[in-house]
C-alpha cells in the first residue's frame, strides 16, 4: 500500500516540461505497483472468505464425525452382546439356582442347630434323672422306655439319625497309654465310630442327617449305605480318618480297670477293649444307656432274620433304577438297594466269591484298577503298594466309586482273568515251563507270606511269564489298535505285562512304530512324518470316521473319547492316563468329547478332574466350543463346565 502510494503521488507531481522518458518510467512503476496491490488486496479478501466458510461447516462436518463414531462403536457392543444373550440367561438361572439352594442349606442349618440344642438339654435332664440308678442296673440294660425308643428309631426308615455324638477321652492302647479327645458318633443303623481326625466329627454328624442327595454322596456318612448284615469290625482306616467299633460282639462295663478314675465306662469286644471318659457323669449314664439300647436292638434284628431266613434276591438285577422300581421307593430303601446290588454284581463275576490273593471267602475290598476283589488283610497289604499299582477301596463303605463306568469294568475283568494274567506262570504247569519259585499262599499263611506274594506278582511281575522280549513299539503299536477296537481285555493284558508306562503313549509314538515296519513304502512316509510334525500342514478336526482326521499328538485317552466306551474309558484313568494331554492342536480329551458331541465321556472327565479352562490353538476353552456348536441342552454338562473355568 505505501509503495502505491508513493508512485502515484510521484506520478501526479510531474510537470509538463518533464522530459518524456522520465514520465514513462514513473508511469511504469505507477503500473507495477498499483498491479501489486490490487493482487495483495485479492489474496486478503480470499483468506476473509475462508475463514468465514471454515466457521459454517468445518465445525459441524468434525462434530457429525465424532458423533457417527460413537454410534458405530455402540452400535458393535450392541451386537457382541447379542451374540452372549444364551450364555449370560444360562448363567443368571444358575446363579439363580445356586442363590436358592444356599437359602435352603442356611434354613436347614438353622433348623439343626435348634434341633441339636434341644435335644441335648433333654439328654442332659434325662440323664440327669437317671444318676440315682444303681450301678447294677447300669451294667445290665436300660429302661423300658429308653429301649424303646433306641428300637423305634432303629427301624425307622428314611434319613440316617445319630442317636448320639460328642467328643470322649480314648485310652491308647499303647505304651503311653496316653488319653486322646475324640469324636464319637452313634447313629441309627447301629454303627459306633470315633475320628481320627480333630475337627471332622462335627462335620460328619451334620452331613449324617442331611437329605441333599449331594451332600449323602460326599462320603460324611457311610453307615446308610450298608445293609445292617454287612456290618463288621474293620480296622483303622488312615485314609477314610475314622475307626469303626462292632456293638454287635461288644459288651459295655461301667468304670475302667483303674477303679480311681471317674466318669469311666468300657465297651469290650473280642478284638479290643476301649476305655472310654465322659465330661460330666450324666454323659457317661446317657452314653451307656443309648449303646446298651442300640446293642439289645441289635441282637433282637439278628435273631428275627435268623427266624425269617434270608431274602431272596433275583440274579438279574444289574441296575439301581431297576431294583428301585421293583422294590422300595424311599430314599433310605434305594441307598440300601444300590449296595446290595453292588456287592451282589461283583460277587457273581467269576473268582469273585473269593480273595484274589489267598482265597479268603467273601471279599470286600477291592483294587478298582486290578479289577479284583480282596479281603480286608491283603487290601492293607495292597495299599502299601501304592496307589500307582493298586487302588484300594471298601466295597460297602466307599460308595461313591461305584459308578456303572467301575461295575462294568469289574464285569469284563475279575478275579478269575486277572489272575490268568498276573499269575500267568502258576497256571502253566502243562506246557513244560518250571515253576516260579515263590508259592500262592493261602488265607491261613501269616501276613508277612502274603505281602511277599503280592509283591512279587504286581511290583517286581515274577508271575507273568517272559515279557523281556517284547518292544516299546510293538507294545505301543498294539495298545493303540486294542484301544482303537475296544478290546478291554486286550488293553489290560498289555498295561499288566509293560515295564514302562504305556498308557500315556502317543499317536506319533505308534506311527513310528507303523512306519518303521512299514519301510518299504516310501510315498508315503514323508507325507505322514510331515503332517505328524508340522502344524500348519495338519488337516483340521473333522470326524472319527474322516480318512484325513487328524491324531498329531494324541493320547489313547483322545483316542478312547472317540470310541464311546465309557468302560475303556474308566480303565484308562484308573491306570494314570493323563486326562488334560493336549494333542497338536492343543486339544485335551475332553475338548475332544465336546468336538464329538460325547456329553456322557465328557462329564465323567469332568468329575474325575478334567479343566475346562485349557484353550486349544484357536483360544477357545472346552466351555467356549460347546457354545460354539449350539445352546448346552445338558444342564449338568453346563454346571460342569462353568464350575470347572
Amino acid at each position: 500500500m505505501h509503495t502505491y502510494d508513493q508512485a502515484r503521488e510521484k506520478f501526479a507531481s510531474l510537470k509538463k516540461s518533464t522530459k518524456d522518458e522520465i514520465v514513462a518510467g514513473l508511469e511504469e512503476d505507477l503500473q507495477n505497483s498499483k498491479s501489486e496491490f490490487e493482487r495483495s488486496r485479492f489474496n486478503l479478501v480470499n483468506a476473509l472468505m475462508n475463514v468465514e466458510a471454515k466457521k459454517k461447516h468445518e465445525f459441524l462436518e468434525s462434530f457429525s464425525a465424532i458423533m457417527d463414531a460413537h454410534l458405530r462403536y455402540f452400535k458393535m457392543g450392541h451386537e457382541l452382546f447379542s451374540e452372549m444373550e444364551p450364555f449370560v440367561h444360562q448363567v443368571l438361572t444358575y446363579a439363580q439356582h445356586s442363590k436358592e439352594h444356599a437359602t435352603i442349606e442356611h434354613d436347614r442349618l438353622a433348623k439343626r442347630i435348634q434341633e441339636f440344642r434341644t435335644q441335648a438339654e433333654l439328654d442332659h435332664v434325662n440323664a440327669s434323672d437317671n444318676l440315682g440308678m444303681p450301678t447294677r442296673s447300669l451294667s445290665n440294660g436300660v429302661g423300658l422306655n429308653s429301649g424303646q425308643n433306641i428300637e423305634s428309631i432303629m427301624q425307622a426308615k428314611g434319613e440316617v439319625q445319630p442317636i448320639k455324638q460328642g467328643y470322649l477321652l480314648k485310652r491308647s492302647a499303647s505304651l503311653r497309654t496316653d488319653w486322646k479327645r475324640r469324636f464319637f458318633v452313634l447313629d441309627s443303623h447301629g454303627t459306633l465310630y470315633y475320628y481320627r481326625q480333630r475337627d471332622a466329627g462335627f462335620v460328619g454328624s451334620l452331613l449324617a442327617n442331611s437329605t441333599n442327595t449331594n451332600e449323602i454322596s460326599s462320603g460324611g456318612v457311610f453307615g446308610r449305605f450298608r445293609p445292617r448284615h454287612h456290618r463288621t469290625s474293620s480296622s483303622p482306616e488312615d485314609e477314610l480318618g475314622f475307626c469303626t467299633i462292632d456293638l454287635r460282639t461288644s459288651t459295655i462295663k461301667i468304670d475302667a480297670e483303674d477303679s480311681d478314675l471317674r466318669l469311666c465306662f468300657r465297651i469290650i469286644s473280642p478284638r479290643n477293649t476301649y476305655t472310654l471318659q465322659a465330661e460330666s457323669e450324666p454323659e457317661r449314664v446317657d452314653w451307656m444307656n443309648k449303646i446298651t439300647g442300640v446293642i439289645a436292638s441289635l441282637l433282637n434284628e439278628q435273631l428275627k432274620q435268623l427266624n425269617s431266613g434270608k431274602r431272596d434276591i433275583s440274579h438279574g438285577v444289574y441296575s439301581d433304577t431297576r431294583l428301585l422300581e421293583n422294590n422300595e421307593k424311599t430314599e433310605d430303601s434305594e441307598q440300601l438297594h444300590h449296595t446290595e446290588s453292588v456287592s451282589m454284581i461283583l460277587s457273581e463275576i467269576d473268582g469273585n466269591d473269593r480273595c484274589v490273593e489267598c482265597g479268603a471267602p467273601d471279599p470286600e475290598w477291592a483294587s478298582l484298577n486290578l479289577g479284583v476283589l480282596m479281603c480286608i488283610e491283603c487290601s492293607g497289604i495292597h495299599r502299601n503298594l501304592g496307589v500307582h499299582i493298586s487302588k484300594v477301596r471298601s466295597i460297602t463303605l466307599d460308595v461313591k466309586v461305584w459308578e456303572p463306568a467301575v461295575l462294568d469294568l469289574f464285569q469284563n475283568l475279575g478275579n478269575t482273568y486277572s489272575n490268568s494274567i498276573w499269575e500267568r506262570l502258576l497256571h502253566a504247569h502243562n506246557d513244560g515251563s518250571s515253576l516260579p519259585p515263590i508259592t500262592k499262599p493261602s488265607s491261613k499263611d501269616p501276613v508277612h507270606e502274603k505281602e511277599k506274594f503280592i509283591n512279587a506278582k504286581y511290583v517286581k511281575k515274577l508271575l507273568l511269564g517272559d515279557t523281556t522280549s517284547s518292544e516299546l513299539s510293538t507294545e505301543t503299536t498294539c495298545i493303540w489298535e486294542a484301544v482303537k477296537t475296544n478290546n478291554l481285555r486286550e488293553v489290560y493284558q498289555l498295561i499288566a505285562m509293560s515295564h514302562s508306562s504305556i498308557v500315556n503313549s502317543t499317536y506319533d509314538e505308534h506311527l513310528d512304530a507303523t512306519l518303521s515296519q512299514k519301510s518299504s513304502d516310501s510315498a508315503s512316509t514323508p507325507d505322514f512324518a510331515k503332517r505328524r510334525s508340522d502344524h500348519t500342514a495338519c488337516l483340521k478336526i473333522k470326524s472319527f470316521t474322516d480318512p484325513g482326521y487328524c491324531f498329531g499328538g494324541c493320547s489313547l485317552l483322545h483316542l478312547a473319547c472317540h470310541g464311546g466306551n465309557p468302560v475303556m474309558l474308566e480303565l484308562l484313568l484308573q491306570f494314570g492316563a493323563d486326562i488334560n494331554r493336549t494333542d497338536l492342536h492343543g486339544r485335551t480329551p475332553l475338548q475332544h468329547c465336546i468336538s464329538e458331541g460325547n456329553n456322557d465321556l465328557a462329564k465323567i472327565l469332568l468329575r474325575r478332574g478334567a479343566v475346562a479352562s485349557i484353550k486349544d490353538d484357536e483360544g477357545l476353552t472346552a466351555l467356549e466350543r460347546a457354545m460354539e456348536m449350539g445352546s448346552i441342552t445338558d444342564d449338568q454338562l453346563f454346571v460342569l463346565l462353568a464350575g470347572s473355568v
